[in-house]
């Protein structure tokens, strides 16, 4: 084999592993995106500069058994503001609310939209 052949052999072999470590829940968790499917969002989520982070989920990890998953918002959902969104590998984003009126400065606790009618928190991380 030469070494042109063993390079590109080595370069396919890094980007698989790259590619599928994508998936792993460490993953998502860590960088904070969502895993596609049933409670796949992110123990931690990034948001104005600042981390979030919600005991409920962490993208399907086996050490997050919290219950419920996610509960369903009490109010009308014209009464939160969408204030971003958390990205989904292969999927669609989930909307990231906070109460209105927004809050001056950082929010405190922000809402994530899990599913239709359901909605995980998220506390700031790190104090205000």
């Amino acid at each position: 084999m030469t070494w042109k052949r063993a390079a590109a052999v080595a370069v396919v072999v890094v980007l698989l592993a790259a590619g599928g470590s994508a998936f792993l829940p460490w993953t998502a968790n860590h960088f904070g995106y969502a895993l596609p499917g049933e409670r796949g969002l992110p123990y931690r989520i990034h948001h104005a500069g600042r981390d979030y982070h919600s005991s409920a989920t962490c993208a399907g990890a086996g050490w997050c058994t919290a219950a419920p998953y996610c509960t369903p918002f009490g109010g009308e959902e014209t009464s939160l503001t969408r204030i971003g969104e958390v990205g989904t590998l292969f999927g669609a984003a989930h909307t990231v609310f906070t109460t209105r009126p927004v809050p001056e400065g950082t929010p405190l606790t922000v809402l994530v939209r899990a599913g239709p009618g359901c909605y995980v928190g998220y506390a700031l991380m790190g104090g205000p």
